[in-house]
């Protein structure tokens, strides 16, 4: 006797909604506005109930927009070398998507709350966000109705996928550089996970965060005789017309093309890694590949 086959209905009950709901969303429709955290729900017992759907791969693939959003938060105190990082990551994930078919929408905002609709008129399968504060990132992610993915930005909800830089590996690098003792020279994060694991292990006086009211060149003279962690390859830039270039370690997206001298030394954060993994974590999101055994945190380590 054959199994019997499962329906939405099925995954009605096992979700706790309704089977017109999760019509809507198993049929990738645009037509009901329906939370990423009800999405991900229908998406998970769809797989707990091995739902397998009436159509065709192509039909299903069809109905979607083959369109990503990309948004970077550009807060009103960045310097151009943060906006530099961010750009670079972005271009990255545009490399790993393009030869999957997809297209991106970049937006750039300072304004988050009124911006963000210019991506909500768009179709889009999904959206990468970039350094946002918490609670900027639940607004947006309550009006996206697709997968989001939170790249260095941190959300306390275990629904939603982050990936974030591991900075106690890259301060144990910087150790193995430069010795027990060191200064930190790092960009204003709207991530403040970023500055509360650094100063876990860097004293506050040792630490200096790039920002317009705040002086670069004063810090250096004050630690001139110390060795310093610079994370970003633009700000080591700045650095090492100041300091003794072999007394700093500078953290770079890229092992390749870097714009440093030559004697510098660096640890790598690859942009390209945090781009594939976001693009794969994205890929099974939206294939209902095992939603459960996703990764909801991954860390890039240096390489």
């Amino acid at each position: 006797m054959s199994e019997k086959r499962i329906t939405m209905k099925d995954i009605a009950a096992e979700a706790g909604v309704s089977t017109a709901t999760v019509s809507y969303v198993l049929n990738y429709s645009e037509k009901e506005r329906i939370s990423h955290e009800t999405r991900m729900r229908i998406f998970e017992a769809a797989n707990k109930l091995k739902y397998v759907p009436n159509m065709t791969a192509k039909s299903l693939a069809s109905q979607r927009s083959y369109l990503v959003g990309i948004i970077i938060n550009l807060g009103g105190q960045d310097k151009k070398s943060k906006i530099y990082q961010y750009y670079d990551l972005a271009r990255e994930i545009q490399r790993s998507l393009y030869p999957k078919g997809y297209d991106v929408v970049l937006i750039s905002t300072q304004e988050m709350e009124k911006d963000f609709t210019i991506g909500q008129k768009r179709s889009l399968d999904a959206v990468f966000i970039m350094d946002m504060e918490e609670e900027s990132m639940k607004a947006i992610a309550s009006h996206y109705y697709v997968p989001a993915i939170f790249i260095e930005g941190y959300i306390e909800d275990p629904i939603f996928c982050k990936i974030l830089t591991c900075y106690e590996s890259v301060l144990i690098q910087a150790e193995e550089q430069l010795g027990s003792s060191f200064y930190v020279v790092m960009e204003d994060h709207a991530n403040k996970n970023v500055l509360q694991t650094i100063a876990k292990k860097i004293p506050p006086e040792n630490i200096f965060v790039n920002h317009n009211d705040a002086s670069l060149i004063q810090f250096l003279k004050e630690h001139h005789n110390q060795k310093g962690l610079i994370i970003g390859e633009i700000l080591g830039m700045q650095v090492e017309n100041y300091v003794d270039n072999r007394n700093i370690s500078v953290v770079v997206n890229s092992a390749k093309d870097i714009m440093l001298l030559p004697d510098t030394k660096t640890i790598v954060i690859s942009n390209k890694e945090k781009a594939q993994k976001a693009v794969e974590i994205m890929d099974r999101m939206l294939r209902l590949d095992n939603p459960d055994e996703v990764e909801r945190i991954t860390y890039i380590r240096p390489m």
